[in-house]
């Protein structure tokens, strides 16, 4: 088997039951303390990410993620106190100070499903502290170079019937491009997909290709960040989704979660493949 974080081997090919849902959460909980054991960089943006809550489908076809080296690597939104992250100013390098272990130390990934006629579309949402097209440009009115805070988001459209992804849609500048499976790579039952920066413009998700295992990521080998799925959040405080509820409240500027109530459904719509029946 791959490995695919620190200290963590692949996760298990889809299986329905109790078994595959106590695996998932091993195999969490193995990369948590494994990820903690790697040597920290000190960033004061960096903040401590959500414990790993997720199960069923979302665990089972959750995207299995590389970041080219010209761009962030994804981290936490939010921590457990329900601070928000910060993100960083453009300018510098475009991957300036959030290319390092401390921001994958921090991840999450953040889910949600829904189901219908056969289908079940998992969301995806991926935080980057900044999305920046040009080394040592400031921000620029009209965001042409990028900015503070980047939302990027996978789709996968799994078939019931056959337990396995049929489709892929990744976010890009916006909109979606949809891929079918045979188009898609996997680890697994998981996809494969790249935090990319396109040409000269901002940075977007990307389907793997041949060459994109040899990783580039500080560990070498395809991430999962800790998955927190919509309905397992953790609850710290009152009202029981507090947590939830403030990060999808919270404003990002041009970035936005697609899994929050005002815009899931829509995104939903928007990407769906015209070949299923699912209906958002």
């Amino acid at each position: 088997m791959r490995s695919t974080s620190v200290g963590q081997t692949s996760p298990a090919p889809a299986a329905r039951g109790p078994r595959r849902l106590a695996r998932a959460g091993f195999l969490a909980a193995g990369a948590a303390a494994a990820l903690l054991a790697a040597p920290l960089t000190a960033h004061a943006d960096v903040i401590g990410n959500l414990p790993y809550g997720a199960g069923g489908w979302e665990a089972s076809f959750s995207p299995a993620y590389d970041y080219d080296g010209d761009g962030c690597l994804a981290t936490s939104a939010e921590d457990i106190n329900g601070n928000l992250n910060p993100g960083l100013a453009l300018g510098g390098a475009v991957n300036g100070h959030c290319h390092d272990m401390a921001q994958l130390n921090s991840s999450n990934t953040y889910g949600r499903s829904e189901c219908n006629n056969g289908w079940c579309a998992v969301m995806y949402d991926s935080y980057f502290e900044k999305d920046q097209s040009t080394n040592g440009v400031g921000e620029i009115a009209g965001g042409t170079n990028g900015h503070r805070h980047d939302i990027e988001s996978v789709i996968s459209w799994i078939n019931q019937a056959s337990n396995q992804v049929e489709y892929l849609s990744v976010s890009q500048h916006g909109d979606w491009k949809t891929y079918t499976r045979s188009q898609v790579r996997f680890d697994g039952s998981h996809p494969k997909v790249v935090y990319q920066k396109d040409g000269g413009f901002t940075h977007d998700f990307r389907i793997a290709n041949a060459s994109d295992d040899a990783v580039e990521n500080p560990t070498h080998q395809w991430f999962y960040p800790p998955l927190v799925d919509w309905n397992h959040w953790p609850q710290v405080n009152a009202p029981t989704n507090w947590l939830r509820d403030r990060l999808m409240a919270a404003d990002f500027g041009s970035a936005s979660f697609k899994i929050k109530d005002s815009a899931f459904q829509g995104e939903l719509g928007r990407a769906k493949p015209l070949e299923i029946s699912f209906q958002p």
